[in-house]
């Protein structure tokens, strides 16, 4: 299993988002970071095939998913930052409704639903009106559609912004342990919070890749670049990745 991005590149207005992206992805999990407008965001909807690279390739598999996309949307699960539940929908509505666009059985999401819930601890809500939940509940209900239909590739932008520090833990175990069959790739601004779960991070800065290693290698690369200024000693995580992404 395989996703390869070959010098994508992708424009609004003459600006420039993504430049010369170059990305080979197989199973595991894949954290993304960079400042706000650095291209995170653009980069997981090229990705995920909402948007259309302007130049370069994607494949899935050694196949084109730019002229089939639906080779890659039948095993992908996307969870926006802006969740896109339909407001007038119960949870269970909305995890039915969006289950079945993906492909899954009635019988499947009937069997899934129930798990998925009670591990956000939002099974109270199931037949609450999604327009009638607070938005941290809402991102619960976001996280349990994402993983409804057992993705082979999951995409997560900001995922937990809402959820508290031990929510935040439990989600991140989940995920390591999904990407043993599966390619996850996770947007954040917290690389304390992604570090012990992620197999590789990649950097974005002025929407091009400025670091894709591991998370052992984002100081030594931040020391080796900025040469006799710092030691490896001096340097913390964060500071390594301010030198990636500013």
């Amino acid at each position: 299993m395989s996703i390869s991005l070959n010098n994508v590149n992708y424009k609004i207005n003459n600006k420039t988002i993504l430049q010369n992206i170059n990305l080979s992805l197989k199973q595991g999990v894949y954290g993304i970071l960079g400042l706000n407008g650095a291209g995170k965001t653009t980069l997981l909807n090229v990705i995920s095939t909402l948007t259309k690279p302007q130049k370069g390739s994607l494949s899935y598999n050694n196949i084109d998913v730019v002229k089939n996309p639906l080779i890659l949307r039948k095993d992908l699960s996307y969870m926006p930052q802006n969740f896109g539940l339909i407001p007038d929908l119960t949870v269970t509505q909305n995890l039915m409704y969006f289950g079945m666009l993906k492909g899954v059985s009635s019988k499947t999401l009937k069997e899934n639903i129930p798990n998925v819930l009670e591990f956000f601890n939002i099974q109270h809500t199931k037949d609450t009106n999604v327009k009638n939940l607070s938005g941290g509940t809402q991102q619960r209900v976001a996280l349990s559609l994402a993983l409804v239909n057992d993705p082979k590739v999951l995409i997560l932008d900001e995922p937990t912004s809402a959820l508290d520090p031990i929510e935040r833990i439990n989600f991140y175990e989940l995920i390591k342990k999904i990407s043993d069959n599966s390619i996850v790739i996770v947007s954040s601004h917290n690389i304390y919070e992604i570090e012990k779960y992620v197999d590789n991070i990649i950097v974005l800065r002025n929407g091009q890749i400025s670091f894709s290693d591991t998370v052992d290698q984002l100081i030594p690369e931040a020391v080796s670049g900025l040469g006799n200024s710092v030691s490896q000693n001096s340097l913390n995580l964060e500071k390594a990745f301010e030198y990636f992404a500013k």
